[in-house]
């Protein structure tokens, strides 16, 4: 469990790290193109108004240069711009920086207003002072260099909050995963009590819910194969004893007593390979993949002939016990394997004589509906608890096991009944009400 607990965080880690990465790089890139497409009509606005208030400025004081000089640092400073007065014959009154001197052509039309060029990629302005003696006022757009400072603030500063924000998110989503993961664990070591136990709305408590009735249907069939073993081998003991004890008796000579004991060996056998038989036809629904796909040996037979020989059957069994047999018009052949779907109707009619005391018939009625033969076996028995229905088909379940454990049995034979009828395109269904009896339903397609 220590080694599961320390590798268990790398999916919540996964999940906290990729989504930090994704948001990391949206902010990166929304402030790049934030950056790169941001107006270019607004330093050029706003250079055109700085260069037009600061001529105004100096012709107010072109007599002072070293307040010009003051006034244009200033200016330069909160503007991030070059600035530089010179007078017509070259001469610089006062400069900040290093802007570009203006060209000839240039310089020829600013008694037109204000006039703007390009230089390296950035732009300058230039004006005439009014005034005496005659000069103009170059402001250069200095290269402003990217904040990377204030960039890596603000992307920290937004990685911090975001990173806040994920943590419950990704635990959210990684904690599930690691619940189901831990009584996947369990359960493969054999804990088969282990259950999610997940009550969500969405996709991981859909998943938590088949995962708990995957380990309910596993739990309850490795529980059916150990009440399995367990009632075979006490099916098996009691006949195997009498037998035993029989063979002992003719061993020390006395026949009188051991040709008494022939009959019962003769009804224990018979009760062996009834529950073998039953057994490995489990065994073959099993090995046919449990989707009803049973492996048939389909011939052509009628009905009459099957059920006649399922009645004959059971009141060699149960001698003691009443059967009516009621055929109901004329029966439809089929094309069907007779000895599975023998079984079946020997299944049902054991059932019946099981669950059901004499001198209380036993019903057999077999008919047709809708080009399909129906086949309908009826007790007066002890009848079903409702809450037996939803496990009535199960295999090695037993609706009163008491009862059964003193007439034998191991709770195959409504689940063989099932599965083979559905094999041959048919359907079964019960009836039954406590006290009263029940009624088992199958129906079989007719040949076309």
């Amino acid at each position: 469990m220590s080694r599961f607990r320390l590798r268990q965080p790398r999916l919540f880690w996964r999940l906290y790290l990729a989504g930090l990465a994704l948001l990391g790089l949206v902010l990166v890139a929304n402030i790049v193109v934030g950056s790169l497409t941001s107006s270019s009509d607004r330093p050029v606005r706003s250079g055109e108004k700085l260069t037009r208030f600061a001529a105004g400025h100096i012709a107010e004081h072109r007599t002072e240069p070293d307040r010009i000089t003051a006034e244009l640092r200033q200016m330069a400073d909160a503007f991030k711009v070059d600035m530089a007065y010179r007078l017509d014959d070259g001469m610089v009154v006062a400069s900040v920086g290093d802007p570009p001197p203006l060209p000839e052509a240039e310089r020829a039309q600013l008694d037109a207003g204000i006039r703007r060029f390009e230089e390296d990629d950035h732009p300058v302005w230039a004006i005439r002072v009014p005034g005496s003696p005659p000069g103009y006022l170059v402001v250069a757009s200095s290269p402003r260099a990217f904040p990377v400072e204030r960039a890596a603030a603000f992307i920290s500063a937004w990685l911090f909050v975001l990173a806040l924000a994920a943590f419950p998110l990704a635990r959210a989503l990684a904690r599930p995963m690691e619940r189901l993961t831990e009584v996947a664990r369990r359960l493969g070591a054999g804990d088969l009590s282990a259950r999610a136990g997940l009550r969500r709305g969405d996709e991981v408590g859909e998943l938590s819910s088949a995962f708990d009735d995957m380990a309910s249907r596993l739990q309850g069939l490795v529980k059916s194969e150990r009440q399995l073993l367990a009632d075979v081998s006490h099916e098996l003991r009691t006949p195997l004893s009498r037998i035993r004890v029989a063979l002992d008796l003719a061993a020390e000579g006395d026949v009188a007593k051991a040709r008494r004991y022939l009959e019962e060996i003769r009804l224990d056998l018979e009760e062996l390979d009834q529950l073998l038989g039953d057994v490995l036809t489990a065994a073959r629904l099993d090995q046919a993949g449990g989707r009803g796909d049973v492996p048939l040996r389909l011939q052509e037979v009628t009905s009459a002939s099957v059920l006649e020989k399922a009645a004959e059957r059971f009141r060699g069994a149960h001698p003691g016990r009443v059967l009516t047999v009621q055929f109901e018009g004329t029966l439809p052949p089929l094309v069907a394997d007779p000895a599975m779907l023998r079984r079946v109707v020997d299944n049902l009619l054991d059932n019946a004589a099981k669950y059901s005391e004499a001198p209380a018939p036993v019903g057999l009625v077999a008919g047709v509906s809708d080009g399909m033969l129906q086949v309908a076996v009826r007790d007066e028995g002890i009848g079903i608890d409702p809450q037996d229905f939803p496990r009535l088909f199960s295999p090695f379940f037993r609706t009163d096991r008491s009862r059964a454990r003193g007439t034998g049995g191991v709770g195959l034979g409504m689940a063989l009944a099932k599965r083979i009828v559905e094999a041959h395109g048919g359907t079964i269904e019960v009836e039954s009400r406590p006290g009263l009896g029940t009624t088992v339903t199958f129906r079989v397609p007719g040949e076309p």
